[in-house]
């Protein structure tokens, strides 16, 4: 099972908009395009992304309220920030890089330069990631995506259902904090209905109950009340 980089493109010109979104995922990256910054908003931070592509000059919010927001937001700088701009004035760079940039490019920039930016970004994001101190493997349950299994605190390792790595994927990427159930949903690929959310709530209560069953531990997955689930223990998703 494939996990790509979850990015959110924001960008008002629907042209552009739908090239970036369709060339991204021809590049095997998991994308979401939104048109203005109170849909992305919508979503977020429910939704994890790995990227953003924001447009600085947006209507409403700007693009770089969007990642003033975000990095106030995330502690660990743990998302990549790409701007674009029809403007090349050093002025608007730096505010771009104050409000949390991480690469400010001219939408006047090659698609394969775009490309290549977000694989920067995303390979200084991962090295920052491998320089955090190690956490000790009886405190740490892995996911590993594409053999659907998962390796438990006390060393044992367990088969998951596609639904269940799915799931875990979702939550294992904001440990300790709570994803709604209809965001889950959307990772599950499955839209919301009154049968899918309690198909979610069944897959979550037998999930804590296969693992109890094979491992004898409780796994950390928390119901947040009015809120959807949290994975509350160290967890690592594997390559």
């Amino acid at each position: 099972m494939h996990l790509p980089c979850h990015v959110a493109v924001v960008e008002d010109h629907a042209g552009l908009l739908a090239d970036l979104v369709e060339f991204l995922e021809l590049r095997g990256f998991l994308v979401r395009g939104f048109d203005n910054a109170e849909s992305f908003f919508s979503v977020w931070p429910a939704v994890h992304f790995d990227l953003l592509l924001l447009d600085v000059a947006l209507p409403g919010a700007s693009g770089l309220e969007i990642a003033q927001r975000v990095r106030s937001h995330d502690a660990n700088n743990a998302t990549g920030v790409v701007m674009l701009t029809a403007l090349d004035a050093n002025d608007d760079q730096v505010l771009g890089f104050n409000a949390g940039a991480d690469v400010y490019l001219s939408k006047r920039s090659s698609l394969d330069v775009i490309e290549a930016a977000c694989h920067g970004v995303l390979r200084r994001l991962r090295r920052h990631e491998a320089g955090r101190p190690a956490i000790p493997a009886e405190q740490l349950w892995r996911l590993h995506p594409k053999d659907w299994r998962l390796d438990t605190p006390n060393g044992m390792a367990l088969d998951l259902t596609h639904a269940e790595v799915r799931l875990l994927c979702a939550l294992c990427k904001t440990p300790g904090k709570a994803v709604t159930r209809e965001a889950l949903l959307v990772h599950l690929d499955k839209q919301e209905t009154p049968f899918t959310l309690r198909n979610l709530d069944n897959t979550a209560s037998r999930l804590r109950r296969k693992v109890q069953a094979a491992c004898g531990l409780e796994l950390p997955l928390r119901p947040s009340y009015g809120k959807g689930y949290t994975f509350a223990a160290h967890c690592e998703l594997a390559p």
